[in-house]
C-alpha cells in the first residue's frame, strides 16, 4: 500500500536489487517487492524490507546499492514499457561497442561496459561529483567521504578513466610587433 504523495514505480511484483551492507561488507540480491518513490524524499521505498542473510533486516541506511544494484533500480523506476526493453539483456545491458574500451561487449544506458562504467563511477567518487555516481546514490552525506575513503584504498588515487584536469595553464607567448628592418 502506497501513500499520499508516492509515485509506485515499479512494474514488476517481486522486484529483485543487489545491495552491499554496511556492517558485514557482503553482497546479496534482496526481493523488495514493488518500489515507490516519495515525492518528499530521494530515497526509494520498498514494499519489503531489505534483508542481509548475514545481519538480517537493514534499512536503507544501513546498505550501499552496487552497480548491478543501481542498475536494477533504475530499470525499476524508468518509465519504460517491456516493448522499449526488448534490446536490453537480463542484467539491463546492451550489445554494443564501448565509448571508453572500443570493444564489442554488453553496455550499460551511458554506452560503458562493465569494467569502464566501474571505473566511471569510481572516478566520480573520487572526484566528489556525488550526484553523478551510482554507488553514492542513497548514501547519506555523512558517509560518501568514508565511500571515498573506501574506493582510493582499494582502487588507488589516480583517476582510472577520466582524464586528469591540467591544472596548469600554458602561457601564451608574447607575440612582438615587426619592425621595418624584419619584414
Amino acid at each position: 500500500m502506497h501513500g499520499a504523495g508516492e509515485l509506485n514505480v515499479a512494474r514488476k511484483q517481486n522486484m529483485e536489487i543487489e545491495f552491499e551492507c554496511k556492517k558485514c561488507g557482503g553482497s546479496f540480491a534482496c526481493d523488495v517487492g514493488k518500489v515507490s518513490l516519495p515525492e518528499d524524499s530521494l530515497l526509494p521505498k520498498f514494499e519489503k524490507e531489505i534483508i542481509c542473510p548475514k545481519c538480517g533486516v537493514r534499512s536503507i541506511d544501513d546498505v550501499f546499492l552496487t552497480e548491478l544494484g543501481q542498475s536494477q533500480l533504475t530499470a525499476a523506476t524508468l518509465d519504460f514499457g517491456t516493448e522499449n526493453l526488448a534490446d536490453f539483456g537480463d542484467n539491463g545491458f546492451y550489445e554494443g561497442k564501448c565509448q571508453a574500451c572500443d570493444v564489442l561487449q554488453p553496455l550499460n544506458d551511458l554506452g560503458f561496459c562493465e569494467e569502464c562504467a566501474g571505473k566511471l563511477d569510481r572516478d566520480m567518487i573520487r572526484k566528489r561529483d556525488w550526484a553523478y555516481s551510482e554507488s553514492a546514490f542513497g548514501v547519506p552525506d555523512p558517509e560518501l567521504e568514508n565511500l571515498r575513503k573506501r574506493i582510493i584504498k582499494h582502487y588507488g588515487e589516480k583517476l582510472e578513466l577520466i582524464a586528469p584536469e591540467n591544472t596548469k595553464k600554458k602561457q601564451a607567448k608574447k607575440k612582438t610587433p615587426l619592425t621595418r628592418e624584419e619584414t
